[in-house]
C-alpha cells in the first residue's frame, strides 16, 4: 500500500487533528553552540554540540552538570555500559569515559552516525563508503564493509543490522552482523538515510521531506509519506506516535504509525533535529540555536 501525503501547511503547526493539545513544553535547556544528537545514560540526557562540547543534563533540575570538551563535529550519540561514542564526522569516533575521558579511534572518512549493536560499536564512514565495527573493551577496528557510497544512518532489528544512504542512493542495506554479507534494498524514494528510534519496523527519513515504512522481516515497502521541508532524526513517544523533527520547519510532526498519517505538528526550536525520548519525556535538540526542549508527552 502506498500513501501520499501532501506537507502540512503553516496553519496546522501546533493544531492537532480532532483538536488535541499540542505537547506541553517543559524546559528550554541551553546547550551549546548547534546541539545534534543525544542520547540517555548514566542517568542523565546527553547532548553533543557541533559546536565541540558534549554535555550533561540533570533530567531532575533539567541543568546542565557537566561541559566536555570533544572537538568540533560532534554530532551522533550512543552510549554502551561505560562509555558514550560520538560520531564526530570532522574527527573520527570519540569514545568518552564515565569519568570523563576522551579519546579518538580512526574509522574512516566523515562517520555520519553510531550505534551499540550486537557487542560492537558500529559506525558508518561517508567518505570512506564502510561499515566499521570497533571493539568496546579494546577500542580496536575489528571489521570494515564495504557497504556503498556515502552511508549515513544505523538501525538494529531482528537481529540484523541497517544501513541508511544519502544522495542519489535508492536502496538501504541489510547486514548480517555474523557473516557480514550485504544486501541491498530498494525502496523507491532518494536519499533513504536516516531511521526513527524506538519503532518495531523501520521508519526512513528520505528526500528530505518524506518517510518510507519498511517491514524488515517481509523486506519490501508498507507506505510512502509526504511529510515536510528536511525532516531530521525521530524516536517513538510513549503513547506509540513517532515524533519526527523537521529541520528546514523548526517544528515536530506526530505520526501515527498504525494509520500511516500525520496527526499533526507543533514548534520544537529552531532546526529540530533529534528526538529522544527518555525520563518520560520527549526531548528535541534545536541544531539551528543552543539548546534542547524537553516535552512532556
Amino acid at each position: 500500500m502506498r500513501i501520499l501525503l501532501a506537507s502540512l501547511s503553516a496553519a496546522l503547526v501546533g493544531v492537532a487533528a480532532g483538536g488535541s493539545p499540542q505537547p506541553a513544553l517543559l524546559a528550554t535547556i541551553t546547550t551549546g553552540q548547534a546541539p545534534c544528537g543525544a542520547v540517555a545514560a548514566f542517568g542523565s540526557v546527553w547532548v553533543a554540540n557541533d559546536g565541540g562540547t558534549l554535555v550533561r543534563i540533570d533530567p531532575k533540575t533539567n541543568r546542565v552538570v557537566r561541559r566536555i570538551h570533544v572537538g568540533a563535529g560532534a554530532c551522533s550519540l550512543a552510549a554502551s555500559a561505560n562509555a558514550l561514542w560520538i560520531a564526530n564526522y570532522k574527527r573520527g569516533l570519540i569514545r568518552v569515559s564515565r569519568g570523563g575521558r576522551v579519546k579518538r579511534i580512526a574509522v574512516g572518512a566523515a562517520p555520519f552516525d553510531v550505534l551499540v549493536a550486537y557487542g560492537r560499536v558500529r559506525v558508518p564512514a561517508w567518505g570512506a563508503g564502510k561499515l566499521t565495527a570497533v571493539n568496546p573493551e579494546t577500542l580496536e577496528v575489528v571489521r570494515r564493509i564495504d557497504v556503498g557510497p556515502r552511508p549515513v544512518g544505523l538501525a538494529a532489528r531482528n537481529g540484523t543490522l541497517w544501513v541508511g544512504f544519502g544522495r542519489e542512493a535508492t536502496a538501504i542495506a541489510r547486514v548480517n552482523p555474523l557473516t557480514f554479507r550485504v544486501q541491498r534494498m530498494d525502496v523507491g524514494v532518494r536519499a533513504p538515510g536516516w531511521f526513527a528510534a524506538g519503532t518495531k519496523d523501520l521508519w526512513i527519513q528520505a528526500n528530505e521531506g518524506d518517510l518510507v515504512h519498511f517491514d524488515p522481516i517481509q523486506q519490501r515497502v508498507l507506505a510512502h509519506l509526504q511529510v515536510g521541508g528536511t525532516l531530521a532524526q525521530g524516536a517513538t513517544a510513549p503513547d506509540g506516535t513517532i515524533w519526527m523533527p523537521d529541520k528546514e520547519r523548526s517544528v515536530v510532526y506526530r505520526i501515527d504509525p498504525a494509520r500511516q498519517r500525520v496527526l499533526d505538528s507543533f514548534p520544537a526550536g529552531p532546526g529540530a533535529y533529534v528526538t529522544l525520548r527518555a525520563y518520560r519525556s520527549m526531548w528535541v535538540t534545536s541544531y539551528a540555536g543552543i539548546d534542547v526542549r524537553r516535552f512532556k508527552p
